[in-house]
């Protein structure tokens, strides 16, 4: 993961030239000609067409038409980018939990493949959102996850991880609950779906304790400190960048 000064990059999106991106700082608008929906953490995926001027419809994920930018607005959710190599093509889709459990990042495969994409073809990044270790769930709701056959294993912990970026104080326990790793679920979903993992990148940028002040929507629930929504983009190149 980079740094610059319209936020966190994805070595793995960086890499393809016909691509550009962003994971801007919480606060920024969007681009004037992005599309995106009325985001409900619904399992919804619809093309650019379907939300421009942005908001038409309720959907939580964004597939482009053309060279038209898509996006998502999150605070802690994840924002997850998708391109595929084989036509060049890209999502934008808006993953909270309840979201991710309800089956958005499949909607998203699924619209993606239906235009000719194959899973091996896909890559995909996964943006700022609450990490590990600010994020904590009851045990029950751990509980009932762990009960669905469709999942694959989760990944948390009783015990709070140390997280060596902060830049501020990492949540404290709030209902004696476990740690749960979201950026890690969607990651195994993505690979179950038989996405190569060396073609998934997990931007680790934590909203609650790791970036730019205003990013959490939980942080704010805590302290009352104020929180914005941060856009995430993405489209294809009219030209792609030359190698070398």
């Amino acid at each position: 993961m980079q740094n610059s000064a319209s936020g966190p990059r994805s070595t793995l999106l960086d890499s393809l030239s016909w691509v550009e991106y962003a994971f801007q700082p919480a606060g920024l608008p969007a681009p004037a000609e992005a599309a995106y929906g009325h985001q409900r953490h619904s399992a919804r995926v619809v093309s650019s067409a379907a939300n421009f001027p942005p908001k038409q419809c309720e959907a939580d994920g964004v597939i482009a038409d053309g060279t038209r930018p898509v996006a998502v607005y999150t605070a802690d959710c994840l924002p997850v980018l998708f391109a595929d190599a084989q036509h060049r093509q890209v999502a934008a889709v808006h993953a909270g939990l309840t979201g991710t459990l309800s089956g958005i990042l499949n909607s998203a495969i699924d619209a993606l493949i239906a235009r000719g994409a194959t899973s091996r073809t896909l890559h995909v990044a996964i943006g700022p959102a609450i990490g590990p270790c600010c994020y904590e769930l009851g045990a029950d709701r751990i509980k009932d996850m762990q009960q669905r056959s469709d999942l694959p294993p989760l990944h948390w912990s009783w015990q709070q991880p140390e997280n060596l970026h902060a830049i501020r104080p990492q949540a404290k326990a709030q209902q004696q609950g476990g740690w749960f790793d979201l950026p890690r679920l969607a990651q195994s979903l993505l690979v179950q779906r038989d996405i190569p993992a060396a073609q998934i990148d997990i931007v680790k940028v934590c909203t609650y304790c790791t970036a730019e002040a205003g990013s959490s929507y939980r942080r704010n629930t805590h302290f009352g400190t104020g929180y914005q929504s941060r856009f995430s983009w993405i489209r294809c190149r009219e030209e792609p960048i030359p190698a070398g």
